[in-house]
This record gives structure tokens, sequence and C-alpha cells, in this order.
């Protein structure tokens, strides 16, 4: 079996193949670590996720998309408030002419964007949960905003690889971000290319 890339003492990641001890907790690694990116999508590992007691109950495992729907109906809701609002100011401004054009332009962007919103939300509602197994390989996130008027806005994306050496990126919560680290394998459970959940297994 390949190495997890995880302390024994403390499961901190196992990142460089130069370590003979843990550098968050001073244990002494059982054996040489094997450089992960070498290593980490080694077909033996995958093999060992299949083999696993627990392989049968994440294959059945159903993660709820709840959140994600929750994210889409709140910004539908702030889509709505805006049309409605930009609609009704383009109105009040038509008496001064040229005025009532940036309201107005307001209102299409905003139907614009519920439109395009209201697709997404209807094709993730339809779209069937996915359950792969892979390698996190790697994550990063996008910043968004953060202007004197708005708010940053964070996304995460992580890097999943398949035995076949398919590689997609996706979007994930920030708290599931968190909690993995590169080289972990597991099940990634997707629905409409977002990751609801990614279940780690010691392989």
């Amino acid at each position: 079996m390949v190495e997890a890339f995880r302390c024994s003492q403390c499961s901190a990641p196992v990142t460089d193949d130069r370590w003979t001890n843990c550098p968050y907790c001073g244990t002494v690694l059982s054996k040489p670590t094997i450089n992960p990116l070498r290593a980490a999508v080694a077909p033996e590992r995958f093999a060992a996720v299949e083999s696993s007691p627990a392989y049968a109950a994440l294959m059945k495992r159903e993660p709820s998309g709840t959140k994600q729907m929750l994210g889409m109906g709140c910004q539908t809701a702030f889509l709505v408030v805006w049309t409605v609002a930009s609609g009704a100011m383009t109105v009040a401004f038509l008496p001064a002419g040229p005025l009532a054009v940036v309201p107005g332009s307001m209102c299409v962007l905003g139907i614009v964007l519920l439109v395009i919103l209201s697709a997404q939300t209807a094709k993730f509602a339809r779209a069937a949960l996915e359950r792969r197994i892979a390698v996190w390989k790697d994550e990063r996130t996008e910043v968004r905003g953060g202007g004197k008027n708005s708010s940053a806005s964070t996304t995460h994306y992580v890097l999943l690889e398949e035995r076949d050496g398919k590689r997609t990126e996706v979007p994930c919560e920030d708290g599931l971000a968190g909690a993995h680290a590169p080289g972990d394998i597991g099940v990634a459970y997707l629905r409409a290319g977002v990751l609801l959940d990614f279940q780690r297994v010691d392989a």
C-alpha cells in the first residue's frame, strides 16, 4: 500500500519526502515518505480504496445539496430586489429622459442575471449525484470584490484526479477545503460540477 502522506500520530500532511520526523508533533515517521507528486495517484491507492471496508457505505452515501440550493435562493432573492428596485427607479426617472438610462440598464442586467441563475439552479436541482474515487490533487482560492462599496467574496476550487488521469477542477465550500490536503484520496461527491463532500480513505 502506498504511503498516505499523513503522520500516524497527529494526521498532519507529510508533504516533503526528505522528512524523517513530523514537523508538527515530532513523531518519527515509520518509513521514508514518497514524493506525493509521484505517488498520490498510484494505481494501488485506488485499488486500496475499493477494498476498504468503508467503500460500500461510501458509495451509497448521499450528501445533501441544501446549502448550495439555499445559497442560490439568496442570490435569486437579491437579484429580484435589485431588478424591482431598478425598474421602479427607471419609471420614476422617465420624465427626466436620459437619466432613466442608468437605472434601466441596471434593471436589464438584473433580468439577465436572474435568467442565468435560474438556469443554473434548475440544472443543479435536476442533476444526479456522482460518486467518484479521486485524489485531492491541489486547491486554490479566488477572491472577488472587496472594494469600497462591496465586501470580498471568496470561492474555493479543488483539483481532483481520477484513476484514468482525468483532472477536474470544481468549486467547494471553505469548510470542506480546509478539511483536506493535497495527496488525500477518497470518494468525491459531485452534483452539476459542484463538490458537495469528500470522504477521505486511508489508502
